[in-house]
């Protein structure tokens, strides 16, 4: 690779604004924030409306820029708020938004035409195809995914003609950001809320063949790519962004200093890198690490090594350290350098001019350019007793202490037996740097008039579900021949057959189980994760779609469908509910694009009645997917089967068993290399078919994973008689055999 010749932004958080002052004091080049409203980090302090206009004044006064993250999926009742949310930042000059939901990111690139949009890493890009999706929809800059390695995100750079923003520094998500409903199943508590209780660092045991010993098989160690930073530069990635909103100003300033000093100790001398002193390397092992560090995926797809088996708590602080980024760094006072000149002649007025240093280089008469103010103060009187001397005035004009700026140089022009009294001196002083910092921070101020059409959040929209109730149709998701059969048999209006099942049927047999299904529409399920090395398995994929065997295309992320466009795919497209729509507004941006889509599974009954109806599907039925991982539970217990030549179908899974002893399936996809970790029992929704049916819903829907073929028909008669049955019909529901929950049906994710 070619070293890159641009200078890669760094990128700090800040949790409350002193976190926001320590960044700043350490060198980051720009900071990332949350506001009361739509950050995933709830728990986080967190910033008030008056506190984010004015941290963006203050970085702004210091030539950096702040970015608000508004990366959550928001419902029907929140987009609404969010034009009014965000006008007050967007006029006080806010840099940049960081975005996880569609419909979010279609309404602010409406409502604010000037401001620029980023997709979260809660977007789950992980090609350049996801990227270029979203580039379409406005967005100019993309946080891709944490687990693509070094060479996938240079491409992206290199490719997609957009600013790639990544992860250096911090911990670590053991699933791809925005696929975990770990915590929203298990508890509640939804990391798409910013609300994560963290399920990933209790212990598991991983039950293969045998049952191995409790450990933390999801708790990934904290990444550090201080040692490789160089080369993260010359893959040309726009800004280098540190993990840690949770975090105390300690760490902010502490690990911001060190990635400051070794950017610009490289770019300065890219062909004698001296690499990380000690101290430096010190700092980062002692500052709120959890066990041990990582070099991340940069470097590798994954790895028992990346994986902080024994207890994952962090370690503590060392004091030394700490005492040394208090002194070093915390206490130190901000200030930009700027240049005064005194005009004291007698019988006239005091003339102050003040500039920017750097930005001009002369300012004779106030006239100088850049930020550069004038003004006049009291009349200057000739002395009668002791004169005024240059000293006198350079001493008072150069107290600045506490107004940001520091007198880095006085010019002075002034005549022999002058007086004027001192208070007149400090007051001009005062007045002019005030003067100066507002017309510094004004530049970014936006004033045009914020648009109010229907497509920024001020016109309900109706809900679309048609007058006359249709009769609602029953799909089925399978895995297997077996399962596939058996919903032919039990005659489901649509069949999704997961890409696994190609591992295991001939085109012969899809093509003789084809002429056997009655009416029933299939749909190919593609990978719910696509990568760069993909591209051979995708080419098999299009050669399948050519066969005429599928009537449409099952997508889990804009890439799928980005992919589909090349290839001249003309049939259907369904959006999977890995695709959030959780707002009209997502909805409208995807309507005629897609035939169906899949509801979120965190909604509750009200917010999934409120989205249009003749499209949607509803999850009825089906073990529901909490993780989508690139780390391997089977590959950290030492059984990966791609390593011995095997290929993992979806019959042959692993579970992890909790301390409660609650077994959880894990699907190995050893073709595309991920993990999809379920929840131990099935959704089952059963009780409320007739009033999903009621409520004119387009379909439901029925996964099976593990079912045989006598669950797989049992379930589907049962679910369709109570599907069809009259409202009114007083008949009692039959005796479930099987354990089940009603997921978020009924409360919907906090």
């Amino acid at each position: 690779m070619e070293i890159a010749t641009k200078k890669p932004e760094l990128l700090a958080p800040a949790g409350d604004y002193s976190c926001f002052r320590a960044a700043l004091k350490a060198g980051a080049d720009a900071v990332y924030i949350g506001g009361q409203k739509f950050g995933a980090r709830a728990f986080a302090g967190n910033f008030s409306d008056e506190e984010v206009v004015e941290a963006l004044k203050e970085a702004h006064f210091y030539g950096k820029k702040l970015y608000l993250t508004v990366n959550t999926l928001l419902k029907q009742e929140e987009i609404k708020q969010l034009p009014d949310f965000m006008e007050p930042f967007y006029k006080a000059g806010l840099d940049g938004v960081i975005i996880q939901d569609i419909g979010a990111l279609s309404l602010l690139g409406n409502c604010f035409p000037g401001l620029e949009l980023h997709a979260s890493t809660q977007m789950t890009v992980t090609d350049v195809r996801g990227a270029v999706f979203l580039q379409k929809l406005g967005v100019s800059r993309v946080v891709p995914a944490r687990e693509l390695t070094l060479p996938e995100v240079e491409a992206l750079c290199r490719e997609s003609g957009m600013e790639v923003e990544a992860f250096i520094h911090g911990a670590m998500c053991y699933c791809y950001s925005g696929q975990c409903l770990f915590s929203s199943l298990l508890g509640g508590r939804s990391g798409n809320r910013g609300r994560c209780a963290q399920p990933c660092r209790q212990p598991y045991r991983i039950l293969t063949e045998k049952a191995g010993d409790e450990c933390y098989p999801l708790s990934l160690k904290d990444m550090c790519t201080i040692q490789f930073l160089p080369e993260l530069i010359k893959a040309g990635i726009d800004s280098f962004k540190i993990e840690g909103r949770m975090k105390k100003p300690e760490y902010v300033a502490g690990v911001t200093s060190v990635y400051r000093r070794r950017v610009d100790s490289f770019l300065a001398d890219p062909e004698n890198d001296k690499g990380v002193s000690e101290k430096d390397m010190h700092m980062l092992s002692s500052l709120y690490i959890r066990s041990k560090i990582s070099g991340g995926y940069y470097y590798r797809h994954n790895g028992k090594e990346m994986v902080t088996l024994k207890q994952p708590g962090y370690a503590g602080c060392d004091d030394e350290v700490l005492r040394a980024v208090q002194t070093e760094l915390l206490d130190k006072e901000l200030s930009v350098p700027v240049v005064l000149k005194a005009y004291l002649h007698s019988e006239a007025p005091l003339r102050l001019a003040a500039w920017i240093m750097g930005e001009a280089e002369h300012a004779e008469d106030g006239a100088a350019g850049g930020s550069s103010v004038a003004l006049e103060g009291q009349m200057v009187q000739t002395a009668s007793n002791r004169p005024l001397s240059p000293a006198d005035v350079q001493k008072q004009l150069g107290k600045t202490g506490g107004s940001g700026f520091r007198a880095e140089r006085i010019l002075l022009d002034m005549s022999d037996q002058v007086f004027l009294p001192v208070k007149a001196l400090n007051e001009a002083r005062r007045e002019i740097l005030e003067q100066l910092k507002e017309k510094q921070t004004a530049k970014w101020e936006r004033h045009e008039e914020i648009s109010r059409t229907p497509s920024c959040g001020k016109e309900d929209k109706e809900s679309g579900r048609p007058e006359e109730r249709k009769q609602t149709r029953l799909y089925a998701s399978v895995h297997n021949a077996a399962q596939l059969e058996a919903c032919i048999q039990e005659g489901a209006e649509r069949i999704y057959l997961s890409h696994s099942c190609l591992y295991g049927m001939t085109e012969d047999f899809l093509r003789k189980a084809g002429k056997e299904r009655t009416g029933s529409e299939w749909f190919l399920s593609l990978p719910v994760i696509l990568r760069r090395d993909d591209e051979g398995r995708l080419a098999k994929i299009a050669d399948v779609l050519k066969t005429g065997i599928f009537d449409g295309v099952q997508i889990s992320s804009p890439a799928g469908l980005q992919w589909l466009d090349e290839i001249g795919w003309q049939g259907k497209v369904a959006l999977d509910h890995r695709v959030y729509v959780w707002n009209r507004e997502t909805y409208d941006f995807w309507e005629k694009q897609i035939d169906t889509y899949c509801a979120p599974l965190e909604l509750n009954r009200s917010a999934l009645f409120e989205l249009p109806g003749e499209k949607q599907e509803i999850l009825v039925y089906g073990n529901i997917p909490m993780m989508v991982t690139a780390n391997c539970i089977r590959k950290t217990a030492g059984g990966c089967l791609k390593e011995k030549g095997k290929r993992a179908a979806s019959e042959n899974m692993v579970r992890l068993l909790d301390r409660y002893r609650t077994e959880f399936p894990v699907e190995t996809d050893c073709g595309y290399c991920y993990n999809i970790i379920y929840n131990s029992v099935p959704l089952s929704l059963h009780a409320y078919l007739g009033e999903i049916a009621e409520k004119r819903v387009g379909a439901v829907r029925m996964d099976f994973l593990e079912e045989d073929v006598a669950a797989v028909r049992e379930r589907i008669a049962v679910f369709r008689r109570l599907l069809n049955r009259k409202k009114g019909n007083e008949e009692p529901l039959p005796d479930i055999n099987w354990k089940f929950t009603t997921g978020h049906y009924k409360k919907g994710a906090k």
